[in-house]
């Protein structure tokens, strides 16, 4: 889930796993299991049954699920579409796509895997840096917060908290 304004998205990835657990889970991913389930478990609020067996019966179908998505699922792999940009790989001169890998973003070459080139994608501003004319780029920190910071680092130093203007000050310019 991506937020959009004040609503939630779902991501390209969440729909096919949706789409995946209804598939291979039609008896538990519908509304009327979850109410199936409130009763069951209504009955055993009431002393009607015991928890164990109502477990007991929940696990037997589950697990014979569980079991054939296993072996339908066996080697497939999902493909989700990718971003083109309109940069071109200077190795190959195939075209840049946008991938997602465990540390977010990153631009790669279409034709991975005989070109492995790889780029960072920078989130340029648009301001320029105060103390040496760079541009400033939004960044994040080891714990996920954004923050602002010069592209000439380690020469330059400079960083915000707060993100940057494209106006100079009509005061000190």
């Amino acid at each position: 889930m991506v937020r959009d304004g004040k609503a939630f998205k779902p991501t390209e990835l969440g729909e096919v796993i949706t789409k995946l657990m209804k598939e291979r889970f039609p008896d538990i991913v519908n509304v009327k299991f979850t109410a199936k389930v409130e009763d069951e478990l209504d009955a055993v609020q009431r002393g009607e049954d015991q928890w164990v067996d109502t477990l007991h019966r929940f696990y037997e179908g589950f697990d014979k699920s569980v079991q054939k998505a296993k072996k339908e699922m066996d080697g497939v792999k999902i493909h989700l579409k990718e971003d083109e940009t309109d940069e071109i790989c200077e190795k190959c001169g195939k075209p840049m796509v946008i991938k997602v890998g465990r540390y977010g973003k990153f631009m790669a070459c279409s034709g991975y895997p005989e070109c492995k080139n790889v780029k960072k994608i920078i989130n340029d501003t648009g301001a320029k840096c105060p103390k040496c004319g760079g541009k400033i780029i939004q960044r994040k920190s080891k714990r996920g917060r954004v923050f602002y910071g010069c592209s000439e680092y380690p020469n330059c130093d400079f960083v915000s908290w707060d993100p940057p203007s494209k106006e100079l000050c009509p005061v000190c310019g």
